[in-house]
């Protein structure tokens, strides 16, 4: 049974302040603790390596230890963080769900100067064998994605969740890193918590 969430955000190092604040409530409210690190920002010089420091520190300030009880959230970059963290640590958490996880860089039409700010992702992309090592753990995988994503095509969405043995959860006005165009409510995002959790 999970008690414990933990969001983790994508590259606006915000701990998800957009993203998470309704999540946050969503969640106290069904008695789960709540928890959204925070990550290191563009002006930080991001790294997967910050991000397993910011994650880590987490780990030790609240002391979680009993990871079968914690559903772990990535958003975009917070996706492959999570893969890469678990395929490595032979982290068993309770549950995992993925909002705009992407499987490759980004390709979409988007400008040289945002291609360039992305290029940090690069430290973060898991390796195949670290995919299969993370399909092959034994717990439930969720992947929501949306058909107006910003930044990478349907495809490549689809196949991250794929890569992952995620179920794919689609919703056809869903914008990047979000589960509807309202990026506070994430209607989609709890109903999967709900229902699979």
């Amino acid at each position: 049974m999970i008690n414990t969430v933990i969001f983790i955000c994508g590259l606006g190092g915000d701990a998800g302040m957009t993203y998470a604040e309704n999540l946050k409530a969503y969640c106290e409210n069904r008695g789960l603790k709540f928890y959204a690190p925070h990550m290191p920002s563009f002006e930080d010089g991001i790294t997967y390596e910050k991000y397993k420091k910011s994650f880590e520190k987490l780990i030790k300030d609240e002391n979680i230890k009993n990871f079968e009880k914690v559903l772990i959230i990535g958003q975009s970059a917070g996706t492959n963080f999570t893969v890469k963290y678990c395929a490595n640590n032979s982290l068993n958490i309770g549950g995992y769900i993925s909002c705009a996880g992407f499987a490759k860089c980004a390709d979409q039409n988007i400008s040289d100067e945002t291609r360039t700010k992305l290029s940090v992702l690069k430290t973060f992309y898991p390796t195949k064998a670290e995919f299969e090592m993370f399909k092959n753990m034994k717990f439930k995988k969720y992947s929501i994605y949306g058909g107006k994503d910003c930044l990478f095509t349907v495809d490549n969405l689809s196949m991250y969740a794929e890569l992952i043995g995620a179920e794919r959860f689609f919703d056809k006005n869903g914008v990047h890193g979000t589960i509807s165009e309202n990026v506070k409510t994430h209607k989609l995002l709890h109903k999967v918590i709900e229902e699979k959790f």
